[in-house]
């Protein structure tokens, strides 16, 4: 990667490419990001909801981007140029030199350069003809009269004539070097290495709208734009993608890349479907389908479903497409576990030195670091890889070398080790990674050796082959499996029943059946679960880290292991020093002291901090603190008197005075969805909830309508609602809920946010407690309930970001408690809110009327 020597100065406004005419906010973080990005800064921006945050920052770093190449191209030339000429004139100088000895060291290091630089103009020449070719053969696949709707016919053709399938068991058991098992291995060649820009958010759908978004700017006519996922977004196989969950899918795409081919089968005998399938390889892996695919991923922008819909097209994986594209892309989109993962990130071969790094939706970075790189393990699993070790053990004894035999052994006594303590009684405790070890008396084994064995071995997909095949294996005369499938099979029934709640199910027949009529088991351990040693393996990989960073639940009620991260920077700090600027970005950011205390207290010259204001006009918000209700009361929602028959009346009067007075939607959080049900459960019993429904239809958030479509129907009947009545809707949800992040209440869908007491997570719990007391002795004392402070305000600032989301938008926001009132509070809401919030100190009726009035005069 070539560094230039000139740096670049911002640009104008009107030259970044944005597709309308920007705000000054808009104008001032594009400039503001253009600099940090050249001065290879660390850049915390926020910029509230609705500012166009995530255009902005796109267009101002491609503008960056494009005239970095530039300048690069330019100054490589013109750089060869001049040494060459240095290297004439010492050349000359030389052949007259006394002192011959210096002036060939002079001559020497020139030409050193000089071969350097010349090297660097041949792997750039390199690069664009290969983007040439991509062009090219992109030009000869396109044909004008394909449609999209001609697309998703061939992918549904595609998928119904899929034949994937599960492989043997791969029965060398020798050293094997660990490789991708998909694709093979290609050797590292030398490239240059152009400036990538890694743009990751939270959710695929936020990606998508930074695809669309893009395809509006001159940008994406040009721009070399790929989007990563997992294979549960882009896996084209049938046979795979019908399979519950990530770690089967996973396992089952592994498996087939180690499949023997099919024509290995005997043509005159048709072979059952488990043969069928243990003899097939995926068909979408094909060397040349992939590069059709990253060609077409390469030439036009596309998002997550769209890969996944021109993938099933062509037939090819667009997995494994996105992987060999994404080395010539120069944006690349991806979700936070891809990026904040280093086992991820080599997986995918993602090399971030010199590299731009954009977090969007960043306001809970440190937890989602601590959440991807925590771990736990269940009694159920621990039980299963016991199983499953000691089966492969028994049956392949006498094929393991001994050094692989010690090392299984190994892994079974840490197995059972950890299982004893599983299934010890007591209290949760936290115990530091050597104190689990010391207890487990596992403490002199080389966990880092045993890792890499499994790893080398590819012990966990070689262990979940096994499980197949004895499935395939036939049975016994008396009609019976045998013992060691028996033993799995029935370890995966109380597997399930564990997932479930415990729930036997009970028999169709209260007759015995027979082993004739019994029916044959579907539920195995190797086809109906995930593989338990990856989970068994990753939390082993925690148990290596260091001891200081991070504690282990033992919690004998739930019989489960968990390791808790509580030092995010151990896993950041690789992404810091590789990369050339970091951009954390986010609608909520503030307060930074903790993010910047813990990621990068080792480089705070680099730290640069930018708040925006909203686009809205001020008046165009209208926040109240309500400290009392109607009747005077206090209004105090903390989790001693919220249920209290006192504070539900309060509440309730307040949704009706409220309700009566904001037109359309009015969404209502509060702090949990026991507390929902029981303000909810109040309001029926009171008959609220009827004067309610006279004028706004209600609805409510659960705990299940997370899952599958819930959401989308909740919020499609709540806008239907609006349209449709005169008086509106009201939603009751829940802080940190589906509906408190990532959604947009616009326009009439959000004209009133209620905000309902302080939701404080629970201070009791073992890992939140711990937590608190490592930031107190990391960074001072009081750290920890800044920390739990933080949780609580962030939340709620999440809250009220769901309104108010462009700038001819408005509302009105109220937060109901007296705890609110405090200066303290109020400096951690969003600077757009904290600016015009008025604490009601004249009575919850003149709320009313201010409210009425703000209305009244934008009818």
């Amino acid at each position: 990667m070539y560094s230039p020597r000139k740096t670049l100065a911002a640009p104008a406004a009107q030259d970044f490419g944005f597709p309308y005419t920007p705000y000054a906010i808009q104008e001032q973080l594009m400039q503001e990001l253009f600099l940090v990005l050249e001065r290879k800064q660390i850049g915390i921006f926020e910029s509230p909801t609705g500012t166009g945050k995530s255009l902005t920052l796109t267009c101002g770093a491609l503008t960056w981007l494009r005239q970095h190449e530039q300048l690069v191209r330019a100054e490589l030339l013109q750089r060869i140029g001049e040494v060459e000429a240095e290297l004439c004139r010492l050349q000359a100088a030389s052949a007259q030199a006394e002192d011959w000895i210096t002036a060939q060291s002079n001559t020497r290091t020139q030409r050193q350069e000089l071969e350097q630089l010349q090297r660097l103009r041949e792997l750039l020449q390199q690069k664009e003809q290969e983007l040439d070719q991509i062009k090219q053969r992109r030009k000869q696949q396109q044909r004008p009269a394909r449609r999209a709707g001609e697309l998703l016919l061939q992918a549904a053709a595609t998928a119904a004539e899929d034949t994937a399938a599960e492989p043997e068991l791969d029965s060398d058991e020798g050293e094997e070097e660990h490789t991708d098992h998909t694709l093979a291995e290609q050797p590292a060649e030398e490239r240059f290495r152009d400036v990538q820009i890694f743009y990751c958010s939270r959710t695929h759908s936020q990606l998508a709208q930074i695809v669309t978004e893009l395809r509006k700017t001159p940008h994406g006519q040009h721009v070399r734009c790929i989007a990563l996922g997992s294979r549960q977004q882009l896996c084209v196989n049938a046979q795979v993608r019908r399979l519950p969950n990530l770690a089967l899918i996973n396992e089952r795409c592994l498996d087939m890349a180690q499949a023997k081919p099919s024509s290995h089968v005997n043509a005159s005998k048709k072979p059952s479907q488990s043969q069928s399938q243990s003899l097939s390889r995926c068909a979408h892996k094909a060397p040349a389908q992939l590069q059709k695919l990253s060609d077409a991923a390469l030439s036009e922008p596309l998002d997550i479903e769209e890969l996944a819909a021109v993938g099933a097209a062509c037939g090819a994986c667009p997995y494994y497409a996105t992987r060999v594209a994404q080395t010539q892309a120069q944006l690349v989109l991806l979700p936070y576990s891809l990026l904040l993962q280093r086992s991820a990130r080599q997986q995918l071969g993602i090399d971030l030195r010199g590299a731009i790094i954009i977090v969007d939706e960043a306001h809970n970075l440190l937890d989602t670091i601590a959440q991807l790189h925590s771990s736990e393990l269940s009694l159920a699993q621990l039980q299963l890889a016991r199983q499953q070790l000691a089966a492969y053990k028994e049956r392949y004894a006498r094929r393991l070398s001994s050094a692989n035999l010690l090392r299984l052994n190994q892994l079974l006594f840490v197995v059972r080790r950890l299982l004893q303590l599983c299934e010890s009684s007591g209290e949760p405790r936290l115990l530091r990674t050597y104190q689990l070890s010391a207890e487990g008396d596992f403490y002199n084994i080389d966990l880092h050796a045993l890792l890499q064995f499994c790893s080398r071995t590819r012990l966990a997909q070689k262990l979940h082959a096994f499980g197949l095949q004895l499935q395939r294996e036939p049975q016994p005369s008396e009609n019976r499996p045998p013992p060691t499938q028996q033993l799995l099979q029935r370890l995966a029934a109380q597997h399930q029943q564990c997932q479930a709640g415990g729930k036997r199910k009970q028999p169709a027949a209260k007759e015995p059946a027979t082993p004739q009529t019994q029916p044959k088991p579907t539920v195995t351990s190797s086809s109906a679960v995930p593989s338990p040693l990856r989970p068994f393996l990753a939390f082993l990989e925690t148990l290596t880290s260091n001891a200081a960073d991070g504690r282990v639940l033992l919690n004998p009620k739930t019989s489960t292991l968990k390791y808790l991260l509580l030092n995010p920077a151990e896993h950041f700090a690789d992404i810091v020093a590789e990369a050339r600027a970091l951009i954390i970005a986010g609608g909520t950011m503030q307060p930074t002291h903790e993010l910047t205390a813990q990621l990068f207290a080792h480089c705070p010259e680099r730290v640069v901090e930018r708040f925006y204001s909203h686009v809205v006009p001020a008046d165009a918000v209208l926040p109240f603190v309500l400290t009392t209700g109607p009747t005077g009361a206090k209004l105090c929602f903390n989790y001693a008197q919220r249920a209290s028959p006192a504070m539900l009346k309060e509440l309730s009067m307040v949704l009706q005075n409220l309700c009566g007075v904001l037109p359309a939607g009015v969404v209502c959080f509060l702090p949990s969805y026991d507390y929902l049900d029981t303000v909810y459960a109040h309001l029926e019993q009171s008959g609220a909830l009827q004067r309610i429904g006279q004028r706004k239809r209600i609805f409510r958030e659960t705990a299940g309508s997370g899952s599958g479509g819930g959401v989308e129907q909740l919020l499609q009947q709540y806008a239907d609602a609006i349209g449709q009545t005169a008086g509106g809707a009201l939603l009751l949800s829940v802080v940190g809920g589906k509906l408190s992040e990532g959604l947009n209440f616009a326009d009439d869908l959000g004209r009133g946010v209620i905000v309902v007491g302080m939701p404080y997570p629970n201070r009791t719990a073992p890992e939140l407690k711990e937590r608190m007391r490592h930031l107190d002795e990391t960074l001072g004392s009081g750290a920890g309930n800044e920390y739990y402070e933080n949780l609580c305000m962030k939340a709620v600032n999440q809250c009220i970001g769901r309104s108010v989301r462009h700038i001819r938008d408005y509302a009105c926001v109220y937060l109901l408690d007296e705890r609110y009132a405090s200066a303290r509070i109020q400096q951690k809401l969003p600077a757009w809110i904290a600016q015009h919030i008025t604490v009601a100190s004249d009575g919850f009726g003149a709320v009313q009327a201010r409210t009425a009035r703000f209305f009244k005069v934008r009818s």
